[in-house]
């Protein structure tokens, strides 16, 4: 079985493309501290729960304050990476033309609903921002603002991947797989 074709044609190695990339490894170094951040608090608290029977006010909303900004720049990096979700059997068995096409529809789509995105959730955060958080006493603005902040770095890297081509190595993964 031969592999599928490319969902899209790489393009030279840009001067956009490798900004792009570096811009995305800062992103990924940043996610990766702020993963880790949420393990060591949570095995302290652990460790301080049950080891020495105390606890720690307002863990809990800083890991899911961390864990949300985390999840919010990971879906942007995953696109520029080829490794955002999808569902590729139907794109992978059309001829590459149009397999190209429908690529760049998604990414277009992807683009359109996140630029939504965006929009409604700042009206949101107008709304209801200036709420505290009930530990922290943290502006809730502060932990809203990584839905328009992750859906713009979305749109960034989806027309960089327009623009530049898309990433083959997700795609030869997913038909190595298939061939197993």
């Amino acid at each position: 079985m031969n592999p599928p074709p490319l969902a899209q044609p790489m393009a030279e190695d840009t001067a956009l493309m490798r900004v792009m990339r570096r811009f995305a490894s800062l992103l990924e170094n940043l996610i990766a501290a702020l993963i880790a951040a949420v393990f060591l608090l949570c095995l302290a608290l652990v460790i301080l729960r049950y080891v020495f029977s105390i606890g720690f006010a307002g863990a809990e909303e800083v890991m899911r304050f961390l864990f949300v900004y985390s999840t919010a720049l990971g879906a942007s990096v995953a696109i520029l990476r080829g490794e955002h979700i999808r569902i590729s059997v139907l794109v992978d068995a059309l001829p590459t033309a149009i397999a190209v096409w429908l690529n760049r529809l998604r990414h277009c789509l992807v683009m359109l609903f996140n630029g939504y995105l965006a929009w409604l959730s700042i009206s949101w955060i107008g709304q209801v921002g200036r709420f505290r958080s009930a530990v922290l006493d943290v502006p809730n603005w502060v932990v809203q603002i990584s839905v328009p902040i992750g859906a713009l770095l979305v749109i960034l890297f989806s027309l960089a991947v327009l623009v530049g081509g898309e990433r083959p190595s997700a795609q030869r993964e997913d038909a190595q797989e298939g061939q197993a």
